[in-house]
């Protein structure tokens, strides 16, 4: 049940001895949370706003913990029962995210719910809701006509945007203002956010469509008029004008997004929210990483860059992939080859001990990380030189000896983990002769190895005994 509570400026009355802003109508659920809901029902108008001009409705979404979501519609009402100047009607609603279970909140802009005026104040409770039904104003072929009209400039704003949101979601950045003249337009591109990401990110993205005071406001997307635009802080989209100040570069996984939604891919957009779903329902931090790596797994090669954002090196490459659940989401171990093979290409590190580093993936994924991350480093003689150290080289080894196969299909690889891995060279030089007669190396770097190993394996020279008794120059005997 989805509580509601309207908030406005009101005579006294029989429930409330002084007049003023106050709650005048409460449901039942709604009433334990008045005092969470009272901070976000204000309303304050543009500075120099006069009688005649119509202001803004402010439509909201707040998360005021993990636990709790609440929106609210607020309108200016001019004048209160006394005659003063000022009066604005809020309309609250308090639900649980479960109740926002595939809704994004935005689809609630126009809802029939919302009422246009208060309650009678009569001492008679309002109902509570047994349902949050969307509007019509608000959908999928609403970013069509924007992104259409808009077109390259409104593909280049929406990857910025992005890139700014999913900074604030994951708290790497401030919260995006948006300004223009048209509270229809905020809608519009907070709309082109929320159909970017998976349904249960965006019941994380918290927003208003208006305030005069962006510099105080909380949340990660704002909209406010232009009069007010010099207060923002932080990334500031002129809707208008499709430009931007202060805007981070875009980045892999809001250019693979906003591409995908600006060609009208909503089966790429909605393979990635499948991605995401199958994941842990945690909190936004990790939902974006979570985001982030899904891209990275979906995009075609170099499209979306490293994976998860966070990570780095094969345990953080691991750490992401377990993450998005990949046998959950039924995806395919070569997307995970690929991927694995994009982002180990980009890392220097040691790797460390790989059997263990992978012990978090599933075993059937394993293998094909595992392959991706040799692709990797038979692509780059670089690479290979600053990753596999010797508990690397020792690590893959002994994955060589359960899988043959696998140093077969990556010689110079195999080449270089087989003269460095700690151990008896007996062993690797035998598997490096039967390596060389499948035609894998030339004689010369076969050669060189072997005798490598050859040189592994000798004894330091002997070297006489020092006598501890012959100290200093010797003297003439008398």
């Amino acid at each position: 049940m989805a509580g509601q509570a309207h908030y406005t400026s009101a005579p006294p009355s029989d429930a409330a001895r002084h007049g003023g802003f106050r709650f005048t109508a409460v449901s039942p659920t709604a009433r334990p949370a008045l005092d969470v809901l009272r901070p976000l029902t204000g309303y304050t108008p543009p500075p120099g706003a006069d009688r005649h001009r119509h202001l803004p409705v402010a439509f909201a979404y707040d998360r005021p913990d993990d636990d709790m979501a609440v929106l609210t519609r607020t309108r200016f009402t001019g004048q209160d029962y006394t005659g003063r100047w000022g009066n604005h009607f809020c309309h609250a609603l308090y639900v649980t995210p479960d109740e926002l279970a595939g809704l994004r909140p935005v689809e609630l802009w126009d809802a029939a719910h919302w009422a246009s005026t208060p309650a009678p104040d009569d001492g008679h409770d309002l109902p509570d809701l047994t349902q949050l039904v969307p509007g019509s104003a608000v959908g999928p072929d609403r970013v069509g006509r924007l992104l259409a009209g808009a077109g390259d400039p409104g593909i280049r704003l929406l990857e910025r945007l992005l890139t700014a949101v999913l900074q604030a979601l994951a708290d790497e950045g401030r919260g995006a203002t948006l300004i223009s003249g048209d509270p229809e337009r905020v809608v519009d591109w907070i709309a082109a956010v929320s159909y970017a990401l998976p349904t249960g990110l965006a019941a994380r993205l918290t927003f208003t469509t208006y305030t005069a005071r962006p510099e105080d406001d909380h949340r990660h997307l704002s909209g406010t008029l232009p009069e007010t635009a010099e207060r923002a802080q932080g990334p500031v989209f002129h809707l208008d004008e499709l430009a931007g100040d202060g805007c981070p570069e875009p980045s892999p996984t809001a250019r693979f997004l906003a591409g995908a939604l600006g060609s009208e891919r909503l089966d790429v957009v909605d393979a990635v929210a499948e991605l995401w779903d199958a994941g842990p329902a945690d909190g936004a931090e990790a939902g974006v990483r979570r985001l982030r790596t899904g891209c990275a797994l979906l995009a075609p090669d170099g499209e979306a860059g490293a994976l998860g954002g966070e990570s780095s090196g094969l345990v953080g490459l691991v750490h992401a992939l377990a993450e998005v659940r990949p046998e959950a989401a039924g995806l395919a171990p070569e997307r995970l080859r690929d991927a694995a093979a994009r982002h180990l290409a980009e890392e220097t590190a040691p790797l460390g001990d790989v059997r263990a580093a992978l012990a978090e993936l599933p075993e059937a994924y394993r293998p094909a990380v595992l392959a991706g991350l040799l692709a990797a480093l038979e692509a780059s003689a670089e690479l290979r030189t600053g990753a596999l150290d010797a508990q690397a080289c020792a690590s893959l080894a002994s994955l060589a000896d359960e899988a043959p196969e696998m140093l077969a299909d990556t010689p110079g690889t195999a080449l270089h983990v087989l003269r460095r891995a700690p151990g008896e060279p007996r062993p690797a030089a035998l598997r490096i002769l039967r390596l060389y007669r499948q035609g894998l190396w030339e004689e010369t770097e076969t050669y060189e190895a072997l005798r490598d190993l050859v040189r592994a394996e000798e004894p330091e020279p002997v070297r006489a005994p020092r006598l501890l008794w012959r100290r200093g120059p010797a003297r003439e005997r008398e």
